[in-house]
Order: structure tokens, then C-alpha cells, then sequence
């Protein structure tokens, strides 16, 4: 029982009590990207408990601080900050969203204070090449999302008439020219575009306007809520695109908002291991954390219904870089800081977590090439 408190507790954005290794996180708990942001701190915490339930990392405990930021930029910042001055945090872990990590790296607020961030939900090449050394990224860009998509249509089923749907914003911005790259590649170019409001997720007039197209493909760049929304309003409107969205959405949050059936068909690209797939080691210790820390009964079914309670790409998303960071600070010897945990993060060369590899060698930051593209199935679940 106590674990599970001290999760509750860690998901509000509360001061958990003085640790000597803190741990800071910004991610939306509460707004249009609430339930993503809960699955990725839940995954850290998992992690972070098992640890500190065997004693800690040298003796020391962790605590893993978590600050709602709404998915706004300037929140962001401010738990940023927060984090580095009143906190005293040694680093930063799995923050969710392109434009308050962008406002980060343009006012190197990383690094000047020296701290590393391990893991970004968001594949922006703005965050990539010329961004911070301090910004040690899990997943594959847009770039290589949109790579695979384009191969796959164009390539192995000859479909060149896409169109795009995007959040208007910076996650739409570097999605949608990102497409656009693996589009020209080929020597195609868009057939269409629309837009709508991330913040309020209306997407009624982008799904009318595609409608009409109703080109042979659409790709979405969104959230997954008003992915889900699109998806069933263009059907409504009498749209017959194949329909695929970048790794931001979660199979199960569609599968809440628009129904099993609804969400039926939808391509979705993913940038980390299937959670599912028992063969990787990976995965086999994820299902046992969440087993350990959320199961109410016994064996293999009870730790799969207790993954499927919550996006479960996001949840591992989490738990990956805790256990990067975690292997940081055990390199990082007796009383850890900032400094001597990003020189450890730098030896992660081609480091293996069991069916997913990690390599931040030298000044290499984009560490997961990782890619596969997944269909959901009329259950709900997902087809690979």
C-alpha cells in the first residue's frame, strides 16, 4: 500500500519530502493532455520505487518531484526553474511537449545550470541537431517517423495523394515539415493541409475540409484526444482516407474517446518496444514493476490489465528514461550531481535495456532510431 501512495502523492504537484538524489518532471497532469502526461511520470515513478524499496542507489533515496505544466510552455519553464533553484535538482526526466523544451533550449536555462533532461516526448527536429547538449533524447524524430510512413505508403503501396491534419502550434510546425521532408524525398509534395486549435481540440472544420479532399492518406499530428476526434468526425463526414498518426497518440486514449470500433483502421507510428510483447527482456521487467507496484491479484493477467488502465507506450516511455537515469547516477558514484551524472550519461554507448538501445556516445543525443508502425484492430488492441 505504501508504494502506491507514495505514486498518488508523486503525481500532484506537491514537495515530496528532502531527498538527497531529486529528480524534477513537468508534464500535464490536468488539461487536453492529462492522461499522457500521468501514463509518463507514473512509468518514472514505478522505476524510482522498485529502487528505493531495495535501499536506494549508494544508500540514497530518490525523489522523483512531479509539476503539472498544463502542456504550456511558460509552466514549463517555470518548474524548470523551480526545479534548479528552490529544489536543487540533480536532473530532469520525461517532459512532454516541443515548445516549453524549445523556450528551454533557446534560453540554455539547461545549460547554465549544468542539468541534464533524459527523454522529451516529442521527436522536433528543433530540439535535435543545434538544440542543447543537455537534452538526452529516447525517441526517434519526426523525421524518421515520417521516413517510415512515407516509405510505406508511397513506397510498398503506391498511395501518393496525402494530405496532413496538425495541431497549430510548434508540435504541428515540426511534425507537418517533417512530412514534408520525407515527402520531397520522394518527389512529392502535400495534397492538402488543415489545421485546428490544440488548445480547445475542436477539429470539426479540419475534418470537413479533408473530407471534401478525401485524399488516399492523411497523416495526423496531434495529441490523442483530438486524434481520436478527427478520426471519427472525417468518418462521420463520409471520408474514406487510410488514416495514420505520428507516435503522439495513444492507442488506448482513442479507443476511450471515440470507442474500439471507432478507432478502428487507425495507423498509428511508434517510436518504443510494443508493452505487450513479452519476448523482449525490456518489457518482461516493465510488466513485473507494474505488477509489483499496481496488481491487485496474481500472474501475467493481472499485470496486463494493470498496464491497460493507462496509455501504455507513454507509461514505458517513463520507465525507460528512469532507468537510464537511474544507471546515470550509479556511474556517477557516492553523491551525485549534475555534473557528474551528465559525464555518466555521455558512456551510455549502444547501451542495451533489453531489446532497446540507447547510445548518447560522444556528443550523440538522438539515442533510439527505434521505429514500427502499428494498426488498431476493431478490439481496440494493436496489430504490428
Amino acid at each position: 500500500m505504501l508504494k502506491k501512495i507514495i505514486i498518488g502523492v508523486s503525481l500532484t504537484i506537491s514537495t515530496l519530502a528532502q531527498a538527497e538524489i531529486i529528480i524534477g518532471q513537468s508534464v500535464p497532469t490536468t488539461g487536453i493532455a492529462a492522461e499522457t502526461g500521468k501514463a509518463i511520470a507514473l512509468g518514472a515513478s514505478l522505476y524510482f520505487n522498485s529502487i528505493n524499496g531495495r535501499g536506494g542507489i549508494n544508500g540514497e533515496l530518490i525523489t522523483h518531484i512531479v509539476r503539472d505544466d498544463g502542456y504550456d510552455a511558460k509552466r514549463t519553464v517555470k518548474n524548470t526553474i523551480d526545479f534548479i533553484e528552490k529544489e536543487n535538482a540533480v536532473a530532469l526526466i520525461s517532459y512532454f511537449g516541443t515548445e516549453g523544451v524549445a523556450e528551454l533550449i533557446k534560453t540554455k536555462t539547461l545549460d547554465n545550470a549544468g542539468i541534464p533532461l533524459v527523454s522529451v516526448h516529442s521527436g522536433a527536429e528543433s530540439l535535435r541537431g543545434n538544440g542543447s547538449l543537455f537534452v538526452f533524447h529516447t525517441r526517434a524524430s519526426f523525421t524518421q517517423e515520417t521516413d517510415r510512413l512515407v516509405k510505406l505508403l508511397a513506397g510498398n503501396l503506391g498511395v501518393t495523394k496525402i494530405a496532413v491534419v496538425a495541431e497549430k502550434g510548434a508540435l504541428g510546425q515540426a511534425g507537418v515539415a517533417s512530412l514534408k521532408t520525407s515527402l520531397a524525398k520522394k518527389q512529392l509534395t502535400l495534397m492538402g493541409e488543415a489545421s485546428f486549435d490544440g488548445k480547445t481540440g475542436d477539429t470539426s472544420k479540419a475534418a470537413q475540409e479533408l473530407a471534401k479532399l478525401n485524399p488516399e492518406a492523411i497523416i495526423i499530428v496531434a495529441l490523442s484526444k483530438p486524434a481520436a476526434s478527427f478520426v471519427q468526425q472525417y468518418k462521420e463526414k463520409g471520408g474514406t482516407s487510410q488514416i495514420y498518426a505520428l507516435s503522439q497518440v495513444q492507442f488506448e486514449e482513442v479507443a476511450k474517446t471515440i470507442g474500439k470500433k471507432g478507432g478502428h483502421g487507425l495507423g498509428i507510428s511508434q517510436v518504443f518496444p510494443y508493452p505487450y510483447n513479452p519476448r523482449e527482456r525490456l518489457i518482461q521487467e516493465f510488466q513485473t514493476a507494474v505488477f509489483n507496484e499496481m496488481g491487485t491479484g496474481s500472474g501475467k493477467e493481472d499485470s496486463l490489465a494493470a498496464i491497460a488502465n493507462y496509455p501504455s507506450y507513454a507509461m514505458l516511455e517513463g520507465y525507460i528514461s528512469a532507468r537510464l537515469i537511474v544507471e546515470a547516477i550509479k556511474r556517477a558514484g557516492k553523491s551525485p550531481t549534475r555534473s557528474s551524472i551528465y559525464n555518466a550519461l555521455t558512456t551510455l554507448k549502444k547501451y542495451d535495456m533489453g531489446g532497446f538501445m540507447i547510445d548518447f556516445s560522444d556528443k550523440k543525443r538522438d539515442g533510439s532510431n527505434f521505429g514500427e508502425i502499428t494498426m488498431m484492430s476493431p478490439t481496440g488492441a494493436l496489430t504490428r
